[in-house]
């Protein structure tokens, strides 16, 4: 069987300059779950760069192929996977896992907003966790953080908010993902003849 899912690099990736203009314009659910899918997508085809050069079995242990009984077909599963595989860090885990709930929110509920007291606790640990990351790796002073607290105070009241902070988050992993896309190599480079 042959991948049969969008590819992510090939037919998703708006490229690093459009990601914001790709998504900005989309309503709240929507921007919930596509911006979970497409990170879910970016994952899978990640993870087949790392795995045996075995196109058919790629397809099928990743769901690929539209099955989605495959041992790797879940978001939930390609994160743990990518994890395991050196390909995202524990950190990129939690603030992944949290879009992923985020995401299973707006899914599956039909009355969801940005501003209902669940999607606020998942969006703290989001601005939480984001803030920790953007910190460690420099993207922001730790001193100088006050236009993202600014956002999480507000979140309650402004359904723009919390969409802003998920816009912001998965625009930033596209771009990571897409930088780290050629770095990773495959497990066949690791073993000796």
């Amino acid at each position: 069987m042959s991948w049969k899912i969008e590819k992510w690099f090939e037919e998703v990736f708006p490229g690093e300059e459009n990601i914001y203009l790709e998504y900005k314009n989309l309503n709240p659910r929507e921007l919930a779950i596509v911006s979970s899918g497409v990170c879910d997508l970016a994952l899978a085809e990640l993870i087949s760069l790392r795995l045996h050069d075995d196109h058919t079995e790629c397809s099928s242990f990743l769901g690929a192929n539209g099955d989605g009984r495959a041992p790797v077909a879940s978001f939930g599963s390609r994160i743990q996977l990518a994890y395991l595989l050196f390909i995202i860090s524990k950190q990129d885990v939690r603030i992944l896992r949290t879009i992923k709930s985020i995401r299973n929110s707006f899914a599956h509920k039909v009355n969801v907003t940005f501003t209902d007291k669940d999607i606020l606790k998942q969006l703290r640990v989001l601005g939480e966790e984001w803030k920790t990351m953007s910190i460690n790796i420099g993207m922001l002073d730790k001193h100088k953080s006050t236009s993202l607290d600014s956002l999480l105070k507000i979140m309650p009241t402004e359904s723009a908010a919390g969409e802003a902070l998920l816009l912001s988050v998965f625009t930033v992993y596209q771009a990571y993902f897409h930088r780290i896309r050629n770095r990773i190599a495959r497990i066949d480079k690791f073993i000796k003849s």
